[in-house]
């Protein structure tokens, strides 16, 4: 049988190891390791600190203040362990106003800061058996006593009391500040003695500095250091002095005799503006007002130039106010005006007076006349009319373009002395020549142009004289002994670039737009807007040269089509050139182997000079060959590109039929002993649409 007890079933029971407590006991930290631990730390944070630390001296002013570093310090007798980098400092002392400021603490092993604390003000009590005395500080006014004056700066002051009728007190008085109060007594000296007053007549008001002191007889005070005294009376004039008397005395001042006061008389004109005199003084001009003494007659005479003076004779009473107003009369002179054309509006001082041919009656002074019309020139003068004369003046009116043609005169000179012809051409012509013209060059093919805008052309070829102006070293060389650099023969031996550059250093000289662009001294293009000078193009040139008054163009620049010239007209290569060129007029004497002066040989039918001989000529165009034209080019500037440019006109060393013709043309791009220039220019920009 089974005992009951072996029955039970089994039951678990908490499992605990015999060494789990030994384990934990093991492993706890004691506080004395733990406190002696943190002492290490401590210390070893300490020692670091201050060996990174730097020592402070504050020096202190006032010496016994008290500083406040905010933030990690010690503070070692007088010095200030401090990290390196910024600390911001407190420092007070009684009667000092607190200083808050930072310092910088370097690296450095021991360094000084000063602190100065700025001292509070003080205040002065101020005792005095007077009220309402005037306290200056520094010639500031700082208030009144007897009193309590605060708020004074710490230091030597200059110090005035002043109250009327009494003298001035000033001192010198040093302020302790730090907030204390000092006291002072002020004992102020009277300024004042008796003065009596007296007038003739009596009864006048007595003012003694602005203030009313009774009437005359009056005794009254007046300042040794002056008082201003005034008397006045109704009819009679204030009167006004600066008296003084000895503080304490009394005295008695001469009898005061008091004048009529003036009357007052306001003038006035019909016009305004009338000179006013008084008894032949002038007195100012209408609408015035003017004083004059009562009782008697005074002149009173205006004058309005273009008026009759007028006169009167005025009386007043004492302080009498009165008007004297005028209607001047005018005096007239009368202009007889003719006007073209007729229905111009007149117009006198800006008003109108109607349109065309009429009478002016106007008064005898300078009047601005203007005479106007659209579409014409306005004309404006002065005019000056004659009293009780009649004047007889004729206006004619320009149209707008007559008026701008008559402002640019027919000839002008360059300031190297060049002068120049103007040309208004409308024309259209054939540049070039005929097929069968006998000499006729291949390069000469037809064009038609048309010339519409102004242009001045220069009337003789440029001189030595005149380029040297520009290139002083400039020469224009010889040949065979014969000089071609004489001042008044033209330049040659000069480019087509130099030519164009000189003519706008002449543009420069003479205050006028440039014509070339040029970029490091080599043109680039031109400005067809600009009037400044240039050369002439190949179709002003040909214009100038052959087109006469008919508009025929010729062929030589002698008359008819023989050749070879009948008579010296030009310096071509003659009989005293046989032993330089080659060809030459075999009949032909002119005077000169090679260049002559400029202009030295008769102008052509236009009246320029050497167009078709002395020296070829540079023109503006770049050289190309075009076919007739259908409608005619207008203002021709040439071609935009191009290697080479135009040469036109024979030269002393030209002599055969196709050369001397006024047709001929040539092409280059440097200088030779041959080729020149002239100068032209346009007019300006606006006169293609005057």
């Amino acid at each position: 049988m089974v005992d009951e007890k072996q029955r039970r079933p089994l039951t678990a029971v908490e499992f605990a190891p015999l060494d789990a407590s030994a384990s934990r006991r093991r492993f706890r930290i004691s506080p004395v390791y733990l406190s002696l631990g943190l002492v290490l730390i401590l210390a070893a944070l300490s020692l670091a600190y201050l060996l990174a630390a730097r020592a402070v001296i504050f020096r202190l002013d006032p010496g016994h203040a008290q500083v406040e570093v905010h933030g990690l310090s010690f503070h070692i007798g007088d010095n200030f362990l401090l990290l390196p980098g910024q600390h911001e400092v407190t420092a007070e002392a009684d009667g000092y106003h607190p200083l808050d400021t930072t310092i910088d603490v370097t690296g450095d092993r021991t360094q000084e800061a000063e602190l100065a604390l700025e001292p509070l003000p003080g205040r002065l009590e101020v005792d005095s058996g007077l009220d309402g005395i005037e306290v200056i500080i520094d010639g500031e006014p700082a208030g009144t006593a007897p009193g309590l004056i605060e708020d004074i700066p710490r230091g030597s002051h200059i110090v005035e009391f002043r109250k009327y009728r009494y003298f001035p007190l000033r001192e010198e008085l040093e302020i302790e500040g730090l907030g204390r109060t000092q006291s002072v007594s002020v004992d102020l000296e009277p300024a004042w003695g008796q003065l009596q007053i007296s007038s003739v007549p009596d009864g006048a008001d007595v003012m003694v500095d602005g203030r009313p002191v009774g009437t005359t007889p009056v005794t009254t005070e007046v300042l040794e250091t002056g008082t201003r005294l005034a008397l006045a009376k109704p009819g009679y004039k204030t009167w006004e002095r600066e008296v003084s008397i000895k503080a304490g005395s009394t005295g008695v001042y001469p009898p005061i005799e008091l004048e009529v006061a003036d009357g007052i008389v306001d003038v006035t004109s019909t016009p305004a503006g009338a000179h006013v005199s008084v008894n032949g003084e002038f007195r100012g001009t209408t609408p015035v007002s003017v004083e004059i003494s009562p009782l008697r007659d005074h002149r009173f005479e205006l004058f309005l130039e273009g008026y009759r003076k007028a006169v009167r004779t005025v009386r007043t009473e004492p302080e009498g106010h009165s008007s004297l107003a005028l209607d001047m009369v005018p005096d007239i002179g009368r202009i007889q005006l003719s006007v073209t054309p007729e229905d111009a509006e007149v117009l006198v001082d800006g008003r109108s007076r109607g349109f065309g041919s009429q009478t002016l009656a106007l008064n005898a002074r300078e009047h601005e006349l203007t005479v106007r019309k659209a579409g014409y020139e306005s004309s404006t003068l002065q005019i000056t009319p004659r009293p009780e004369h009649e004047q007889s003046l004729q206006i004619r009116l320009l149209t707008v373009e007559q008026a701008y043609w008559a402002s640019r005169p027919d000839q002008i000179t360059a300031s190297v002395g060049a002068g120049l012809r103007l040309f208004r051409p409308s024309a259209t012509f054939t540049l070039g020549a005929a097929r069968r013209e006998p000499g006729r060059r291949a390069n000469e093919a037809q064009r038609n142009v048309r010339l519409e805008r102004p242009f001045y052309l220069g009337v003789r070829e440029i001189s030595n004289a005149q380029f040297r102006r520009w290139r002083g070293e400039h020469t224009s060389s010889a040949v065979r002994g014969q000089t071609l650099d004489m001042d008044d023969q033209p330049v040659v031996n000069v480019s087509w670039n130099d030519a164009a550059l000189y003519c706008n250093w002449l543009s420069r000289r003479d205050g006028l737009p440039l014509f070339y662009l040029e970029t490091n001294g080599e043109v680039t293009g031109w400005d067809p807007d600009a009037h400044g000078y240039r050369l002439p193009t190949e179709a002003e040139w040909a214009f100038a040269a052959r087109v006469g008054p008919d508009g025929a163009a010729m062929m030589f620049p002698w008359m008819g089509e023989l050749y070879p010239p009948p008579e010296v007209v030009e310096n071509y290569a003659d009989q005293r050139a046989a032993d330089i060129v080659t060809f030459v007029l075999s009949n032909y004497d002119d005077g000169f182997p090679v260049t002559a002066a400029v202009g030295s040989f008769g102008a052509n039918h236009n009246g320029f000079y050497d167009m078709s001989g002395n020296a070829s000529e540079w023109v503006n165009d770049f050289f190309e060959i075009r076919p007739v034209s259908g409608e005619p080019l207008l203002d021709p500037l040439g071609p935009e590109t191009g290697d080479r440019h135009v040469i036109r006109g024979a030269s002393w060393a030209k002599a055969s039929r196709s050369e001397l013709r006024l047709a001929f043309r040539n092409a280059g791009r440097d200088g030779n002993l041959e080729t020149g220039f002239r100068i032209a220019r346009y007019v300006d920009k606006a006169m293609a649409e005057p």
